[in-house]
């Protein structure tokens, strides 16, 4: 339902109305270094290259370079994503900082080394296996 306003109200509502507002901050930065990022990519590029180096075919050739398209896109596009708008205030987390603060997740703060390790755990054992998968390979 709506609200009467009475005649005497409404200049009150229309000063409110008119009232500059503060600019809405929007932080696209996901809060983590830049090098977390590099370090993640650079993992899944090794994995490429290595898997590239022991099993390339030239069945395999298109395969790999829509991999690595597609490793490029999924870390670029949110690269860019991060500087869109005005400058909002919005700053990357520098390391030193990162270092310093840690990071905050959902369920509280996690110190630097933690939210490290649970960012490029992934990526480096995926190399790993890459790695094994290579070594095996070349003794069979």
């Amino acid at each position: 339902m709506s609200k009467h306003i009475a005649e005497a109200n409404l200049a009150e509502v229309a000063q409110i109305v008119a009232a500059p507002r503060a600019a809405h901050v929007v932080d696209r930065t996901f809060e983590l270094p830049t090098g977390l990022y590099v370090a993640t990519v650079g993992a899944y590029l090794a994995f490429l290259g290595i898997m590239a180096a022991s099993f390339l075919t030239g069945e395999l050739a298109i395969p790999m370079v829509i991999f690595v398209v597609y490793i490029a896109m999924a870390f670029g596009i949110p690269a860019m994503w991060t500087g869109i708008g005005e400058n909002n205030g919005a700053r990357r987390l520098s390391w030193s900082n990162f270092q310093s603060k840690g990071v905050m997740t959902h369920d509280g703060p996690v110190t630097a080394g933690a939210a490290t390790a649970q960012v490029l755990i992934l990526p480096l054992a995926i190399l790993g296996w890459g790695l094994a998968i290579a070594i095996i390979a070349a003794f069979v």
